[in-house]
């Protein structure tokens, strides 16, 4: 992926404003230097204002909802080849939508435009457009994935997807969404999904026994969260 763009500092210092000394002194970091600018240039005007306007009529059945983040969290986002930094975000992992709470007054919810949108940060976690790459295997999803391992010899991803059930009681429908993972692995110039140990085996020969034992020892997690079962191999893996 081509390094994104940085907004030009020369912006601040030309034709903005001729008294800035005391703003700059507190921008000792690009982040504080990139929030000023959105702020003083209008955060409503921005480009990642764009897009169609996110709605949710779910009717859930207990506490799981379609998002990965089921409240607005701080977050940063590199959107047509520029930065943003602490932007309110929120992931629908279901609809596979990355959402904008509009600044300004009232609470305007943005879905933005998957093809402009080049990465988020949400949560301690870095989520790619795969799609802008175009090379991932034909039964793969699609969309935004987790960078989970940045291993000596591949990239780990996670693809965190809801399927739902809908549930008729009375007349009324009511949705269950439920928790699903796809796995991909860049090597050797190209990605590959990993969801069987067979496919691992394949591309770790020489780490087969190895491969074996972790699966034997780490039966229950593998249950539990086969998310981080496969993060947890993929570290071991790499430091083999």
């Amino acid at each position: 992926m081509k390094n994104l763009k940085k907004k030009s500092l020369s912006i601040l210092f030309f034709g903005l404003f001729l008294n800035i000394s005391s703003i700059h002194s507190q921008s000792s970091n690009k982040t504080s230097v990139y929030n000023w600018f959105d702020k003083t240039t209008n955060k409503e005007s921005l480009p990642i204002n764009n897009g169609k306007l996110h709605t949710n009529f779910d009717k859930i059945i207990g506490t799981v909802d379609r998002y990965y983040n089921s409240e607005f969290a701080s977050g940063n986002l590199g959107y047509e080849e520029q930065e943003y930094f602490d932007v309110q975000l929120k992931y629908d992992i279901y609809k596979d939508e990355i959402i904008l709470k509009s600044p300004g007054e009232g609470l305007i919810e943005i879905n933005l435009i998957k093809e402009n949108v080049q990465y988020f940060k949400l949560l301690d976690k870095k989520f790619i457009n795969l799609n802008i790459d175009k090379k991932l295997p034909a039964n793969a999803r699609g969309g935004y994935y987790e960078e989970s391992v940045i291993g000596k010899k591949f990239t780990f991803y996670i693809k965190h997807y809801k399927d739902k059930k809908e549930i008729l009681k009375g007349t009324e429908t009511f949705i269950d969404y439920y928790n699903k993972n796809e796995f991909v692995l860049f090597t050797q110039g190209k990605y590959t999904n990993v969801d069987s140990k067979n496919e691992l085996l394949k591309l770790f020969p020489n780490d087969k026994n190895k491969i074996n034992d972790y699966y034997l020892m780490n039966r229950n997690l593998r249950k539990e969260n086969e998310a981080r079962f496969m993060e947890n191999l993929m570290r071991y893996i790499n430091n083999i």
